[in-house]
């Protein structure tokens, strides 16, 4: 018998999706000790905020992420209580598929020589008492990069997360976009600097400098303000990017 499992889910006013997901935890070999589920849909405060009233109302000692237009496999549950029944693994990432353009099964699993660009929460998992040491989600985060930042602390505070290409989830109604939230960004850059770097590159391709992304990313980068975060200087632009560029550099020609 493997150790209980809370799941978390989000969701913002997609019912169709979450009934979608809540049938396959349904069907699970083994089944959730408890679903959580958080509905935004009235007050819009963002998943980070959501995920946290989550994983705070279950009493199980693993805590599973996931969103509500996501499809746990059938075996989702036991594969989680079989990559935690050897000791010392604190967190688990687990594979994501989705539809590709052609209609054919794809992923969204990170980038080969990617360390630190990934960890999304359509598919991890933590022990309780790690999400409990980081005082979980940054709330700041509106939307996006909340999933990384968490993972950073996580990690940062000496804690371990594995890949298990085994416990999946399917993610069918999207195959990835990117998404310029200045302030996710920002937050990201000061929760690590060295870290940031990786992402960065992840930004830059022919693609992105042909369509004016990536400048638009980095102008963004440099002027945005609010309340939560300040733009980062000049000085630290020029070298985030000149790190970045490099990187991207060797990201694409030795996947190291």
């Amino acid at each position: 018998m493997g150790l209980d499992v809370d799941v978390v889910i989000p969701t913002f006013r997609r019912p169709a999706a979450l009934a979608r997901c809540l049938a396959a935890l349904e069907k699970q070999t083994v089944a959730p000790a408890s679903i959580e589920i958080i509905d935004d849909s009235e007050t819009d405060r963002g998943p980070a905020f959501t995920r946290n009233i989550g994983w705070r109302r279950g009493k199980s000692p693993l805590v599973a992420f996931t969103d509500d237009d996501c499809v746990p496999s059938i075996n989702w549950i036991e594969s989680i209580q079989r990559a935690f029944e050897e000791g010392g693994v604190d967190g688990i990432e687990g594979s994501v598929t989705i539809v590709d353009e052609s209609g054919n099964i794809s992923d969204m699993d990170p980038h080969p020589a990617d360390k630190w660009n990934r960890f999304k929460t359509a598919n991890m998992i933590y022990r309780r008492e790690v999400l409990e040491h980081v005082d979980g989600f940054d709330e700041r985060y509106f939307i996006h990069r909340e999933d990384t930042d968490v993972a950073w602390r996580i990690i940062n505070s000496g804690f371990t997360i594995s890949w298990d290409e085994g416990c999946v989830v399917h993610h069918p109604d999207r195959a990835g976009e990117q998404r310029i939230r200045p302030r996710s960004e920002i937050l990201l850059y000061r929760c690590d600097k060295t870290k940031y770097v990786e992402v960065a590159a992840g930004m830059i391709s022919f693609q992105s400098i042909r369509n004016g992304e990536l400048k638009k990313m980095r102008k963004s980068l440099r002027n945005y303000m609010d309340e939560f975060v300040e733009p980062i200087s000049r000085g630290e632009s020029f070298a985030l990017w000149t790190k970045a560029f490099l990187r991207a550099i060797k990201r694409k020609f030795s996947n190291q």
